[in-house]
């Protein structure tokens, strides 16, 4: 390990020639891992002029990657102040190489060791954010969360524009968060590549906010592209096509003007070449006509993103059941991706579990806990936020909500309602809800589903009795949220969380404890099925005449508990979906 006190001001690394440079297959190695970084360990607040190129780094120190302290693999070891009790918090890092001969286009390939949380930027644009909230942060916002074992030694990668590099001199400026005063280390490197050119699909294509005349498709590539879709009736007359120019990796094009209840097939495209080619597979059916009534299948998961084989087995059961019917949409119910929601876990959790589903069916979601750890619905940032295309204006034919976090859309004559259980405000009369008794007072829709996150009644792996469990969210759904469904004539509210199957009986009027419901809020506690005492029956959008709830929260994690809530006509612990 080198103890580095020297001070010294910007240098030119490494020159990038007319293409030359250190190649990793077709990868053109820019700043290797382990080149020499100035730094600031001082504790100080820098705002934010430090991260524009022009900023005097000169009295800053100087020393070679890996940098940091605490696991003594490192080979500059910075400050963390007078107290190891009370470390600082941020430590500050910039870095200035020479190009002379600018891409222009192109991918840029970040590779970066951090210990915990960290902001990149290049040439003053952040280009990279992990482990930090996506708000705002300053010198003293600590990490999301604690960088640990054999994490501490991973290279993660990211991806940027290769347009943000300039003739002449480039400065990239780091800042690496801890997750409190109190922890053991830091730790950064850092590689950047300009990748080959060539760009292949590493997520979806896959379907959101699709109505009777619009649809949105999104995918990813591994390098930056423009973005191109075709589109008809058959496979064979791709007839129709919306392109977007701007380079990007992750693309979202909007399909407008197309015909209720039609399927169309579709191909993925950009200037280099297919992406997806038009087949039976890739095909996306709009949604019928509003108010039109319409035999409707809708799969539902809850708490699926183990991405492990309990999802797999789930979404193989699905897949194996009445397979010439497969559903016109699918609900998440949240958690989606354990245990952070991270970007990467989304990847495993959703698009490497169901991409023969993602291709061909619309997806809708809500947001769980776990997905919270790394997204902000006051902000409608993070991965969350990023993955889902969702109508906050109204598109999908509900109220507009002005947010993602919760909103509402018609499918046919189905009203569905999202809300949000996690973050956004439960209180009557909050935004959330205020907007729910409009919603409700506007729709015309003969049915109406609700769905969300954290279940009003459930004896299974939580208890909704108890105040403390999740926060008290589940007791604010249920005193706050369920009056206002019920006299808006809700029919059926789906919620996962808890990690079993419960089904209650129709129902009305129950917003207190288990032990203070009464029978006559049995509407009819017979049990629903058609091979015994019949379905519930109820006039269409007829207020506080019933409703149904289900807990679907074992599509990835099957719990216990005592499955004995008097609302609940049947209770399992097993996988499963609805």
């Amino acid at each position: 390990m080198t103890t580095v006190t020297r001070k010294i001001g910007i240098v030119t690394l490494m020159t990038i020639v007319a293409g030359a440079g250190t190649a990793v297959g077709q990868d053109i190695v820019i700043v290797p891992a382990g080149s020499t970084w100035t730094y600031l360990d001082d504790g100080s607040n820098q705002g934010t002029a430090w991260r524009a190129p022009a900023f005097d780094d000169g009295d800053w120190s100087s020393g070679p990657a890996q940098l940091g302290y605490g696991d003594g693999d490192e080979e500059t070891e910075v400050e963390y102040g007078p107290d190891p009790d009370d470390k600082f918090i941020t430590t500050y890092f910039r870095h200035a190489f020479e190009v002379t001969d600018p891409p222009g286009t192109g991918t840029l390939r970040l590779r970066v060791l951090r210990d915990d949380g960290i902001v990149i930027y290049l040439n003053g644009q952040e280009v990279h954010r992990a482990n930090l909230p996506g708000s705002t942060i300053t010198y003293l916002t600590p990490a999301s969360g604690t960088v640990s074992g054999s994490s501490e030694d991973l290279f993660f990668e990211d991806t940027a524009n290769a347009a943000l590099l300039k003739a002449g001199t480039n400065v990239l400026a780091a800042e690496i968060h801890q997750r409190s005063g109190t922890s053991s280390d830091i730790s950064f490197d850092f590689e950047l590549l300009l990748a080959d050119g060539i760009a292949d699909l590493v997520r979806g294509p896959y379907w959101q906010r699709v109505t009777p005349t619009s649809a949105v498709v999104q995918w990813r590539t591994d390098t930056f592209t423009d973005s191109i879709v075709r589109y008809g009736t058959t496979p064979d007359t791709l007839d129709q096509v919306v392109s977007r120019p701007e380079f990007v990796v992750d693309h979202a094009v909007t399909l407008e003007g197309l015909t209720p209840r039609t399927r169309y097939y579709y191909s993925i495209e950009s200037k280099q070449g297919v992406l997806v080619a038009p087949g039976p597979e890739y095909t996306i059916t709009t949604a019928p006509p509003d108010m039109t009534a319409t035999p409707t299948r809708v799969w539902v998961i809850g708490d699926s993103g183990t991405a492990n084989e309990n999802a797999e087995a789930v979404r193989d059961a699905y897949l194996e059941h009445e397979p010439e019917r497969p559903a016109d949409m699918w609900l998440m119910l949240g958690d989606n991706a354990y245990s952070d929601g991270t970007d990467s876990e989304y990847q495993a959790a959703v698009f490497e579990m169901y991409p023969m589903l993602l291709r061909n069916t619309p997806l809708w979601s809500t947001l769980g806990n776990h997905d919270a750890v790394s997204a902000d619905s006051a902000t409608e940032s993070g991965p969350y936020y990023d993955i889902f295309t969702l109508p906050r204006a109204g598109e999908g034919g509900g109220l507009p909500s002005g947010t993602e976090a919760y909103y509402s859309f018609d499918y046919g004559n189905i009203h569905f309602v999202c809300l949000d259980s996690q973050e956004s405000s439960r209180h009557p009369d909050g935004a959330m809800l205020t907007w729910l008794e409009e919603d409700l007072a506007d729709t015309l829709a003969d049915w109406i589903v609700a769905y969300w996150h954290h279940p009003p009644y459930t004896k299974g792996t939580h208890d909704s009795d108890s105040t403390s469990d999740s926060g008290g969210r589940m007791r604010d759904m249920r005193e706050n949220a369920l009056p206002i469904l019920e006299a808006g004539g809700v029919d059926l509210v789906l919620s996962g969380h808890s990690h079993v199957y419960e089904r209650s009986f129709l129902i009305d009027g129950h917003y207190d404890t288990s032990d203070t419901i009464d029978p006559a809020m049995l509407v009819d506690d017979g049990d629903g099925r058609v091979d015994g005492d019949g379905v519930y029956s109820k006039p269409p959008g007829a207020a506080h005449a019933g409703a149904v709830y289900v807990v679907a929260g074992s599509s990835g994690i099957d719990g216990s508990g005592s499955l004995d809530h008097p609302a609940m006509f049947i209770g399992l612990s097993q996988l499963g979906s609805l």
